[in-house]
């Protein structure tokens, strides 16, 4: 196996130098066939194999600050769960009953939840995220954008490789993978994945686990190809992720004023709601406040390690006549979680030496899903029209306990039965059943040589049905709501070839989310009182209108694109803890516009330059900004440089990316930081060891400046005088050595 030396000169956006100084054509698959990222009329960063691997990306969440307008960050509370923006459009929510508003594919097959998104891909060979709302061609409706993760395929050649990653935290990483040469047409390509990492806060309590973010991963995954003859081709993969975590620590950055209010009146959660007159659980927790430094030693007594398992399994068949080509996706995929504790208080606390916990939560989550997709790809009228259409089917079952073990409190002793009511049961027992289908169909038209135009058109029908469980105190015997709901989507989009290099195009897309039931919406003084959990936030649906250019100048050693866009949005659906309940609400109708610039560039000597940035803000309607009307900012800047050696070939980069602060909630407590992080990386590669394949090294450093800064937060309260809120924060500086044979 040859390891290409253009490849270690890569762009961020997956290019690479050629020995004429030209940029390699980056071919990708957002439109359901394969196309040159330069001819794709939409906004898209495309990430290589190489790419990856000089980032250390292993998942998603690694490469969510090279994209404009993009963030992927973990959330606390478990170390599956993601949350994506793109474009000001998200969800954090781990709920299984909210869907995401980015999707996330996998070779093609839709990933359901935010939850347990958060898994080691064995054998990546490119990410592409797609911004902005795609109703028309991906599974399922998405009004934010899309996450495509494709993975490597066999090659049908025998070839062995071994990487080795080392570094600090105790991490260490092994990727072993074979493949085998074709007989009889089938070909195998068998990965095995380890991560191991002891996370970088630690835990003094002998009561709690003492590696804080700490991971164990075990993956591996099997891929067969079967080329039955040259028209017929069925391609089959199993991945299974096991992993033990230690959920990211919450640190606590603000306190409401109601920590110094000596009237506090504290209730336990238990079934008799046990008080405490006097005691104020906030002011014990302000020996822990810090709302601006990061922690790395905390004393927690309630948190224990998660244990997960994802599997998966993709049946592709594909073939290809003369005119058309049919594809079909079938996809099932399996996920389980068991966290037996989470300690979301930053501390220990006791009251007369009685052990207090002011917020511990147990979960436990299982989710099921299966999807089958048919695709008919082709062209007609003497290839002046080209087609893509295909039919959609999805199911989903899962649930959740998540129980709470919490203290509520009031400044108001007069009124216990409020208190009472609290303190009965508090956390979430239900169940999940959704089913969607979709027909989509889209034709683009050359009406010459320079002028095209695509239309698009998409039906979608889903179906929601959410059961409170049994295991639900609060209620006596379970409790089904249900709804449905439908949408026709649209895209047009108006292509202008001016030249063989540069291209623009101007389109109108629209999203959609179905409505989503919210968990938390119970009546507390009144158990029996179902009326708002029954009614549903309402769909979320967005119109986008963008223009973009697509460009390549001095004899493409320059590539630019750039996009602006409009979005029209009506009922986005926001997650906001009011009164201690986490609930589902609409925003209203409001409009957001943003502007995104992606280049790469051969400056000569062997440097490359390249960079992007991205400005996006929000308005709303007065009282519906939800603390999110800011205009945010993002943007990255990378060099990388490479030369022939006498003993290899030696490469150097180094990355800078710039995020914004993030807004989580209508609270201005828990949101995260500005912050400016930078990597760099060192390798020689090509070192031939005679016939027996290449071995390659690099050492590699991130957060070089060991930057401070707050990923993730939540407002538990504190905003209405009687809370706290509480904020990850990102991982300090890490380094480490990647050593890879590859025969």
């Amino acid at each position: 196996m040859h390891y290409s030396r253009t490849a270690l000169a890569l762009t961020l956006a997956g290019l690479t130098a050629t020995a004429n100084a030209q940029l390699e054509e980056v071919v990708v698959t957002a439109q359901k066939v394969e196309s040159s990222l330069q001819d794709t009329p939409i906004a898209i960063t495309a990430f290589t194999s190489d790419t990856l691997e000089a980032l250390g990306a292993v998942n998603a969440t690694d490469i969510g600050d090279f994209s404009p307008n993009v963030s992927i960050v973990k959330t606390f509370g478990s170390a599956g769960n993601i949350r994506t923006n793109i474009r000001g459009v998200s969800t954090g929510d781990p709920s299984l009953a909210v869907d995401p508003k980015v999707g996330l594919y996998v070779d093609g097959a839709y990933i359901a939840r935010n939850a347990g998104a958060v898994f080691d891909i064995v054998d990546l060979e490119r990410i592409e995220i797609l911004r902005g709302p795609q109703g028309t061609l991906w599974g399922k409706n998405t009004t934010g954008g899309a996450i495509n993760i494709i993975t490597k395929k066999p090659t049908g050649e025998f070839g062995f490789k071994q990487a080795l990653t080392f570094g600090n935290f105790g991490e260490f990483r092994s990727l072993t993978s074979v493949d085998t040469n074709e007989y009889a047409g089938l070909s195998a390509k068998l990965s095995y994945y380890l991560n191991d990492n002891d996370g970088w806060a630690k835990n003094s309590n002998p009561e709690g686990e003492s590696d804080l973010g700490s991971i164990d991963t075990d993956a591996f995954r099997i891929a067969l190809r079967w080329d039955i003859n040259e028209q017929f081709s069925v391609d089959y993969a199993y991945d299974y992720n096991e992993f033990d975590a230690v959920p990211i620590p919450l640190q606590i950055t603000h306190l409401g004023p109601g920590a110094t209010d000596p009237g506090i009146l504290g209730a336990f959660n238990l079934p008799d709601s046990t008080f405490y007159p006097g005691y104020n659980p906030l002011n014990e927790m302000l020996s822990v406040l810090e709302p601006d430094d990061r922690v790395e030693r905390f004393n927690l007594d309630g948190n224990t390690v998660e244990h997960t398992e994802i599997s998966g399994h993709n049946l592709t068949l594909v073939w290809e006549g003369d005119a058309i080509t049919i594809k079909s996706i079938t996809a099932y995929r399996d996920y389980e979680s068991e966290l037996p504790g989470n300690d979301l208080d930053g501390g220990s606390w006791t009251f007369n030496g009685e052990s207090i916990p002011m917020f511990h939560a147990e979960n436990e989550k299982e989710q099921d899903q299966f999807s089958q997709e048919f695709q008919f790809i082709g062209s007609a009228l003497d290839a002046r029209l080209d087609y893509v259409a295909g039919l959609f089917y999805f199911e989903e079952e899962g649930q959740e306990l998540n129980p709470w073990d919490a203290m509520f409190y009031l400044n108001d002793p007069s009124r216990p039965v409020l208190l009472r009511g609290l303190g009965a049961a508090a956390g979430s027992w239900y169940a999940i059943d959704n089913e969607s289908i979709a027909a989509y169909g889209q034709l683009k038209y050359y009406f010459n040589d320079s002028w095209d135009i695509t239309l698009g058109l998409r039906y979608t029908e889903d179906e929601k049905k959410i059961t409170l469980l049994d295991e639900d105190p609060r209620i006596d015997g379970p409790h089904t709501a249900s709804d449905d709901w439908n949408k026709f989507t649209t895209d047009l989009v108006v292509g202008w070839q001016y030249s063989d290099d540069i291209r623009f195009y101007g389109k109108r897309a629209e999203g959609y989310n179905a409505g989503v039931f919210s968990l938390g919406a119970l009546n507390h003084l009144d158990y029996t009182d179902f009326e708002v959990f029954d009614t549903p936030a309402d769909p979320e649906e967005i119109t986008s209108w963008e223009v973009g250019m697509k460009s390549e100048w001095l004899d493409r050693s320059l590539r630019l694109n750039v996009a602006a866009y409009f979005n029209d949005n009506e009922n986005l659906q926001v997650t906001e803890v009011v009164n201690g309940v986490r609930t589902v609400r609409n925003s209203g109708e409001n409009e957001s516009y943003g502007l995104e610039v992606d280049f790469v560039s051969l400056i000569g000597a062997g440097f490359t330059l390249e960079g992007a940035y991205g400005y996006r803000k929000t308005d709303f309607d007065e009282g519906d900004d939800f603390g999110r009307s800011d205009g945010k900012h993002s943007g990255r800047l990378s060099v990388a440089w490479g030369t022939d050696t006498g003993l290899g070939y030696v490469d150097a980069r180094i990355d800078t990316t710039y995020t914004d602060a993030q807004n989580f909630s209508s609270s201005p407590y828990g949101n995260s930081e500005d912050r400016t992080l930078i990597g760099a990386r060192v390798g020689l590669s090509e070192i031939q060891l005679g016939d027996y394949g290449q071995l390659r090294a690099a050492i590699w450093g991130r957060n070089l400046t060991d930057e401070e800064y707050k990923e993730y937060g939540q407002d538990l309260g504190s905003n209405q005088g009687l809370g706290y809120a509480g904020n990850s924060f990102g991982t300090p500086r890490t380094y480490g050595i990647d050593i890879t044979y590859e025969y």
